[in-house]
């Protein structure tokens, strides 16, 4: 399992800097659409849809964001999907979590839309952050590996005390904490060392803090990070629901597409969002 998991890291890795460097905005948005169209089948499929009924779903949900992306032109007028997002993530997905609940979002007439939103506005996250360099998209996606990675090690080496049990066992407060930490003690290197490395002044931290007072650039690192673990429990939540261990086995290994990406749901619109009004093309 280890090898096969490696295997597809790293081919993963490679088909993304392959894009990143020689796809162009036409290779990137390609790669967002076939994102999205997977992205909404695993989450039909958590619907308890057939596969071939969350198929139809995944292409009728896919048209509309992508219609809705073309009519807003990546202009301000992209935000708004992102805030409804990001209203989901801090207001509804935390109480779905205390509750070990869905709620009313489990019913299916909310439950396919929503997916819609959450994962659409992350895909036009990921297509606004292209448009400010690959530097900047790399270090808004670092944010959600850097609080991952060390939340492992952190949690392997001093966990002791669930962080929620009944949703996934193997996390832990010490280890949510130390990925936290970690997330701000490097968001404060890269901007450091930016004045070393000129390159790093086109990273999300770089335009945070020139956004925001450098004690809410350090707020915004901790609750970036702590979003990527409500992405990650929220997802893990509906797998419990639904009865899967996985969202799909699309990725050897792995899992499914939205195994891969749940922490990004929240994090990419969220840092978005927070340096919006520092963004070119954006703004």
């Amino acid at each position: 399992m280890l090898k096969t998991r490696v295997i597809t890291a790293v081919v993963l890795l490679i088909l993304l800097i392959g894009i990143l460097m020689y796809g162009g905005a036409f290779g990137w948005n390609a790669f967002i659409t076939v994102v999205l169209l997977t992205a909404l089948w695993e989450w039909g499929r958590l619907g308890h849809l057939t596969s071939t009924n969350a198929w139809v779903y995944s292409a009728v949900a896919s048209a509309v964001c992508i219609m809705a992306y073309q009519a807003l032109n990546l202009q301000v007028q992209s935000f708004p999907i992102m805030a409804a997002a990001s209203v989901f993530w801090v207001l509804i997905a935390p109480w779905c979590l205390r509750q070990v609940s869905l709620g009313p979002v489990g019913h299916r007439w909310v439950f396919l839309p929503l997916g819609a939103v959450l994962i659409g506005a992350a895909c036009v996250a990921l297509i606004l952050s292209k448009t400010q360099g690959v530097i900047f998209l790399l270090s808004v996606i670092a944010i959600c590996f850097a609080a991952d990675i060390f939340a492992y090690f952190f949690g392997k080496a001093f966990g002791k005390r669930k962080l929620a049990p009944r949703v996934s066992p193997g996390k832990s407060w010490e280890g949510a904490v130390g990925g936290a930490c970690s997330v701000l003690v490097l968001g404060w290197l890269v901007v450091g060392f930016s004045d070393i490395w000129p390159v790093l002044n086109e990273t999300w931290q770089v335009k945070a803090l020139d956004r925001w007072h450098p004690v809410l650039f350090s707020l915004w690192l901790l609750v970036l990070s702590a979003f990527s673990v409500v992405g990650d429990l929220f997802e893990s939540m509906l797998k419990r629901a639904a009865g899967m261990k996985d969202s799909s086995q699309l990725l050897p290994g792995h899992g499914g597409v939205l195994d891969r990406i749940d922490a990004q749901l929240p994090v990419m619109p969220l840092a978005l969002l927070l340096v919006a009004q520092g963004l070119g093309s954006a703004a």
